[in-house]
């Protein structure tokens, strides 16, 4: 199979590798679209270590083509989707319905070979039927929703409460949906004035640089703040915008060290709270949002390469150039 591996930073390379196998429990997927986003480009820059050759990508799509044994209620041939962060199934956390902080998870492009390949093979019971007339392009958009779904439901209930977003990236620009959807006033920060207009065409009651962000607040400061940018200076920033007993959501992952003045937190007994990847239900709420057109899904990607030009997707997405640039792994029409 061709298979697209990560060589250095910023290298990546088309090569062959052989044809994976399902072994007990699992099946096979052919491939059909990949998503980039912010962790893949932490890979990509070298800003996050791995040992190379290494294959990126974890949101994806594509169709069952091989069964492993003991594996019920998945047909060769259904249209699927992969939760792609494998939790152990033993442990406490698992066991309570935690399993995206399971201490023994497997990550596909993260811990484990991912995406950017014809065929993956995924545990079965991670493997999840798009709904019915959801094209396989649309498919690889729930992985990403479903971040946003469980950051905007770790933010409590926001209906008629002020809500800040930060970053509209496609993280950023999903959760300012499903915010609205959940009865919050919308504002949203982001360096790109392209992006910020993006993000008010989405329906965000302000837009604002992080230069002007003064001008966003007002005496009694956001209920809640989502912070999905990722890096370090946007930490302080969704502090300082709290109104005293606030909640700031961190979805972002800095790979740098973040300064955090912990005297306001305490002064203003605030909340931090974390929010990584997401639940069987953040999952199932995802594929119904878009299934039932309750967000903008693929008006929001911007650029598509093949799996031969996987290395211009890449460039255009670090280098900030479009919102969701998807790599089409096969040509298949859906």
């Amino acid at each position: 199979m061709r298979t697209v591996e990560l060589t250095a930073p910023h290298r990546l390379e088309l090569t062959e590798r052989d044809d994976p196998r399902p072994g007990p429990g699992e099946v096979r997927i052919a491939v059909h679209s990949v998503g980039i986003c912010g962790t893949d480009l932490d890979f990509y820059r070298g800003r996050r270590p791995t040992v190379y050759p290494f294959v990126l990508g974890h949101e994806c799509s594509g169709r069952i083509d091989m069964v492993g044994s003991g594996v019920t209620g998945l047909r060769i041939g259904t249209r699927v989707t992969v939760r792609p962060n494998f939790g152990c199934g033993t442990c406490e956390l698992c066991k309570e319905g935690r399993d995206n902080i399971c201490p023994n998870s497997r990550g596909l492009g993260v811990t484990i070979d991912g995406c950017l390949a014809e065929y993956i093979i995924a545990p079965a019971d991670y493997v999840w039927p798009l709904p019915e007339g959801m094209s396989l392009e649309t498919g690889s958009l729930i992985e990403p929703v479903a971040v946003a779904e469980r950051a905007v439901r770790r933010a409590g209930d926001i209906a008629g409460r002020r809500v800040v977003v930060i970053g509209s990236g496609p993280i950023g620009l999903f959760a300012l949906q499903i915010a609205k959807a959940n009865g919050g006033e919308v504002t949203v920060i982001d360096p790109v004035p392209e992006r910020l207009e993006r993000a008010k065409d989405l329906g965000a009651e302000g837009v604002y640089p992080p230069s002007a962000v003064s001008a966003a607040d007002d005496a009694r400061g956001f209920d809640a703040v989502i912070e999905t940018a990722g890096v370090a200076e946007t930490v302080p920033l969704a502090i300082d915008l709290l109104r005293p007993g606030g909640r700031v959501v961190l979805t972002g992952i800095p790979m740098e060290a973040t300064p955090l003045a912990t005297r306001f937190v305490v002064w203003r007994e605030l909340e931090l709270v974390g929010s990584f990847t997401y639940t069987n239900e953040d999952f199932e709420r995802a594929s119904d949002r878009i299934r039932d057109n309750d967000i903008e899904g693929v008006g929001l990607i911007t650029h598509r390469f093949d799996l031969k030009r996987a290395s211009d997707g890449f460039a255009v997405a670090a280098d900030r150039g479009g919102l969701k640039v998807i790599i089409k792994v096969r040509e298949e029409v859906d």
